[in-house]
C-alpha cells in the first residue's frame, strides 16, 4: 500500500529539518573576524615566534578556490613552513590539484609581502623535501631587511581586496594600468592581458559550455554542494545549508550559466597567467602572480574575479589553451577586471588555531 501525499510530505518535512539540523551541528566555525587585523598589533615586544605568527594573520586572508583554503603553517625559529591540507582539495572540479596550489601560492604572497612590510628580508625553498608530501616551501625570515623594490600599497591592499562578482562598467583599463600589472612578472611566468573582442566572446562561450558541462555532473554539484554547506563560500547558518540544498535538489545551473554569460559580456578586459613549465613550482609562483596582479589592480581601483571553469573542464582546456598567444606555455590562470563599486561583505576565514600545526 502506497503512501498517502499528506505522509509523503510529513516524512519530506522530517527530512528536510534532518538534513538543515545535522548541518548546522557539524557546520564548522569560521568568520570574518580575520579582516579585523590591525597593523598596530604587530607584536614588537614579543618573541620571534611570535611575530612571525603574526605575520600569518594577512597569509589567510589570501584568495583561494570556492574559499577552501587549503593551507597550513608551522612556526618553527626564523622560518615558516607552508603547508598544503589535501583535506580541503576540490577532487571534482580541481581533479589535476592545479587551483590547489595556486591558492596556496596566494598565501605565500601574502605573507612574504607582509613579511617585507614588518621589516623581513625572506627567502624561499619550493619543496625542499621530495619525501614530506605536504611541505609546499620553507620561508626563512631574517629581520632588518624587506622584499626589494616593494611597493607600500600591496601591503596596505590585502585587507581591500575582494572577489568582485558584479557587472563591470563599460570603462576601458588604461593603458598605464595595465603595464603596471604586467609589471608585476618574474621569470618562467607571464601575463597576457586582452581587450580583444573576439578572444572575450570565445572565452565567454567556452565558459559557458565548461558551465553547463559541470552543472550536468552530479558529482561536481555534490563538491559544490558541500562547500556551500560549509559555510565557507559567503552565506552561513541556516542560509549555507539552504544554498547547499538548493544545489543538490533544485538546481540545475542555469541561473549560474546566464549570470557567468553577462558578466563576460560586461568585462572590460581578461587576464591570463601562463608558465612556461607545468610542475608544483610553476603552479605555486603562479599563484603568487595572481595574488600580485590582484593586490596591484585593487590598489588602482581595478576589480578582479577569477574564472576558472573553462580550465577544469578536458573538453574546454584545450580550446582555451589556444586564446593565448604564446602556445608554448601552459595557462594556469584566467580572470576578468574591470571597474565596480567595491565589495561590501568579506568571506570567512577558518580560526587561526586551525591553520597552525
Amino acid at each position: 500500500m502506497g503512501l498517502s501525499a499528506g505522509t509523503a510530505v510529513v516524512i519530506a518535512v522530517f527530512l528536510l529539518a534532518g538534513f538543515l539540523l545535522a548541518g548546522l551541528l557539524f557546520q564548522p566555525k569560521a568568520s570574518v573576524d580575520a579582516w579585523q587585523v590591525k597593523e598596530s598589533d604587530f607584536p614588537v615586544n614579543s618573541s620571534n615566534d611570535e611575530k612571525l605568527k603574526f605575520l600569518l594573520n594577512y597569509a589567510i586572508l589570501a584568495p583561494s578556490s570556492q574559499n577552501t583554503q587549503p593551507w597550513k603553517f608551522n612556526v618553527s625559529g626564523s622560518e615558516i613552513e607552508v603547508l598544503s591540507d589535501k583535506t580541503r582539495w576540490l577532487t571534482v572540479a580541481d581533479a589535476d590539484q592545479r587551483e590547489f596550489y595556486i591558492s596556496i601560492g596566494c598565501a605565500m604572497e601574502n605573507l612574504l609581502i607582509a613579511a617585507g612590510h614588518f621589516g623581513y628580508a625572506s627567502d624561499v625553498q619550493y619543496f625542499p623535501e621530495p619525501n614530506r608530501t605536504d611541505l609546499v616551501a620553507t620561508v626563512r625570515l631574517v629581520p632588518g631587511g624587506k622584499l626589494e623594490n616593494e611597493d607600500p600599497g600591496l601591503f596596505q591592499a590585502i585587507l581591500a581586496r575582494h572577489t568582485n562578482r558584479q557587472p563591470y562598467e563599460n570603462r576601458t583599463v588604461p593603458e598605464s594600468d595595465l603595464q603596471l600589472l604586467n609589471n608585476t612578472t618574474e621569470e618562467g611566468l607571464g601575463l597576457y592581458v586582452t581587450s580583444d573582442p573576439k578572444i572575450k566572446s570565445e572565452f565567454r562561450d567556452l565558459e559557458v559550455r565548461a558551465d553547463k558541462i559541470q552543472y550536468d555532473n552530479v558529482e561536481y554539484k555534490s563538491e559544490l554542494g558541500y562547500w556551500l554547506g560549509q559555510g565557507m563560500m559567503g552565506p552561513t547558518g541556516i542560509q549555507a545549508k539552504i544554498a547547499q540544498f538548493e544545489v543538490l535538489f533544485l538546481d540545475d545551473g542555469k541561473d549560474q550559466i546566464k549570470k557567468d554569460s553577462d558578466l563576460l559580456n560586461s568585462t572590460p578586459a581578461l587576464g591570463f597567467i601562463i608558465s612556461s613549465e607545468n610542475d608544483r613550482t610553476s603552479q605555486v609562483k603562479a599563484g603568487q602572480l595572481l595574488e600580485r596582479v590582484w593586490l596591484t589592480a585593487t590598489a588602482l581601483n581595478i576589480r578582479v574575479q577569477p574564472m576558472s571553469q573553462a580550465l577544469e573542464v578536458p573538453q574546454t582546456k584545450e580550446v582555451l589553451a589556444r586564446l593565448v598567444p604564446d602556445n608554448g606555455s601552459y595557462l594556469q590562470q584566467t580572470f576578468r577586471l574591470g571597474y565596480a563599486p567595491p565589495e561590501t561583505e568579506y568571506t570567512p576565514r577558518r580560526p587561526m588555531k586551525e591553520v597552525i600545526v
